[in-house]
């Protein structure tokens, strides 16, 4: 379900778009290292325009909640990040929420990468594909540090076009190492030999610098690209960690 707010011109004169999601509530309040808040519900206010609302006029708002009840009095709202796309697995207290988030591809996409960095068994490359991230570096994904495993790609089986890619970096200063001077490549060529071959394929965008911590980097083309591969690969040598990934 589309939810349609009014909100400030963008690209195309579009109306702000936030849209449902099944998640928990146990996830919710579980998410240590996110900003939230509880708003009480004016007597007789429609969650569904006062706390999308209240969420558009917070730059830090990614998500409102809605308490289950016949009548709700209050509604939660966070920077959670949760695709329009996650399936929720505990659906014993599940909220019916409203995300910022647009629909992309690479939630469930499927994903190869160099070798994971063992000392963190938590953060495997599955991370960034379930659609959801609440900022925990356990969520993130970490590779070795060699040149022969500072990489991963996206495929999405087919080609799909996109204008934007959008990663995350860890959100402490350690950003600075693990995510700079970052390339993304796209193609529809059958995937090449890994990271050796990727300057074959595309550049789309690149990062040059050193991220500040949880910096969101966006790279954006001027007019849509069509691709089935989307590969991401850090030419700093240090151990390469990406929080979040988003194609649309």
């Amino acid at each position: 379900m589309l939810l349609l707010l009014p909100s400030a011109p963008v690209e195309g004169g579009e109306l702000g778009l936030m849209r449902s999601v099944l998640i928990s509530l146990q996830r919710v309040q579980a998410a240590s290292f996110t900003k939230q808040e509880s708003l009480d519900l004016p007597l007789g206010a429609r969650p569904a325009l006062y706390c999308s609302n209240k969420c558009t006029l917070l730059d830090w708002c990614q998500l409102w909640c809605a308490y289950p009840s016949n009548t709700p009095t209050h509604c939660l709202i966070s920077n959670i990040i949760v695709m329009p796309t996650y399936q929720e697995t505990n659906m014993a207290d599940v909220l019916t929420c409203h995300t910022t988030r647009p629909k992309d591809l690479a939630t469930h996409a499927n994903i190869t990468a160099g070798k994971q960095d063992m000392t963190f068994p938590q953060r495997v490359k599955e991370n960034l594909l379930d659609g959801f991230y609440n900022y925990n570096r356990d969520h993130c994904f970490n590779t070795k540090s060699s040149n022969s495993d500072r990489w991963l790609t996206l495929d999405f089986g087919q080609p799909k076009c996109f204008q934007h890619v959008i990663l995350y970096a860890v959100i402490d200063k350690i950003a600075e190492k693990r995510f700079n001077n970052v390339q993304v490549r796209v193609s529809n060529v059958t995937a090449v030999t890994p990271p050796e071959d990727f300057a074959a394929y595309d550049l789309f965008g690149e990062f040059p610098g050193a991220a500040s911590p949880g910096q969101v980097v966006e790279m954006k083309s001027p007019k849509p690209v069509c691709a089935r591969f989307v590969t991401g690969q850090m030419l700093y040598s240090y151990y390469f960690q990406v929080c979040h990934i988003e194609v649309f």
